[in-house]
């Protein structure tokens, strides 16, 4: 069992690398706007409409992960900032989801492998992060051991299902190339670093997981323990 703790290191390192390297051009490109006035909705739209997927219901996306494309519903949500944003940010990730459509859209078989990466965290992450919490107030090797092996194994899986990320975001740019929907030189590269990058979005699992927990923790805390 002891060879679960450098495997541990090694993906806890790889998932936190790839995603600081997303939040920092995030962040960047989060300052630029498109001169064009373009949403993230309207440019989702249009990469749809050129690959011929009118039927395709671009929405509000809530939870843990508000950026997703359902293949079994034909729906795809963006975050509200995502959905209505003109930044190079918002249009990236709104391109990067768009090219998850398209790959259902020729049956990539891949895509499906990471929906499955994703569904699995959203339901077992819960499970850890309280096995996480009982290993604190009842030390047990078990515990902690089982807690470490099931958060390595979904951040693996989801490691692994990078390749596919990429792929939607060449689908997506392949089409951009297409329709020309930018101005500008900057517009485009730009939101071009934010898809290359998109594929970090959630690798590291759990940790989107509690952050969200976190999210929806945080104003009741505040209202319980912050004096008026």
């Amino acid at each position: 069992m002891i060879f679960l703790f450098p495997l541990f290191a090694l993906i806890l390192g790889l998932t936190l690398f790839g995603r600081s390297k997303f939040r920092k051009i995030y962040d960047e490109e989060l300052k630029n706007h498109a001169p064009s006035h373009l949403t993230g909705r309207e440019l989702a739209r249009r990469i749809l409409d050129h690959a011929g997927m009118g039927s395709v219901e671009i929405a509000v996306g809530r939870g843990p992960m508000p950026d997703f494309y359902d293949p079994a519903k034909k729906r795809l949500t963006l975050a509200r900032q995502h959905l209505d944003g003109t930044t190079f940010s918002a249009l990236g990730i709104a391109a990067h989801e768009a090219g998850h459509a398209l790959q259902h859209r020729v049956g990539f078989r891949p895509l499906w492998w990471r929906i499955s990466a994703i569904r699995a965290t959203m339901y077992l992450s819960l499970p850890l992060i309280i096995a996480c919490g009982v290993s604190l107030i009842i030390p047990g090797k078990m515990i902690l051991l089982s807690m470490i092996f099931g958060w390595a194994l979904l951040a693996a899986y989801n490691l692994i299902t990078i390749p596919t990320e990429m792929d939607a975001s060449q689908r997506a740019k392949a089409v951009i190339e297409e329709i020309k929907p930018f101005r500008n030189l900057d517009e485009k590269i730009g939101i071009d670093r934010v898809m290359r990058i998109a594929s970090a979005a959630y690798i590291e699992g759990v940790f989107t997981m509690l952050s969200w927990f976190g999210s929806l923790l945080m104003p009741w805390w505040r209202k319980h323990t912050v004096p008026d």
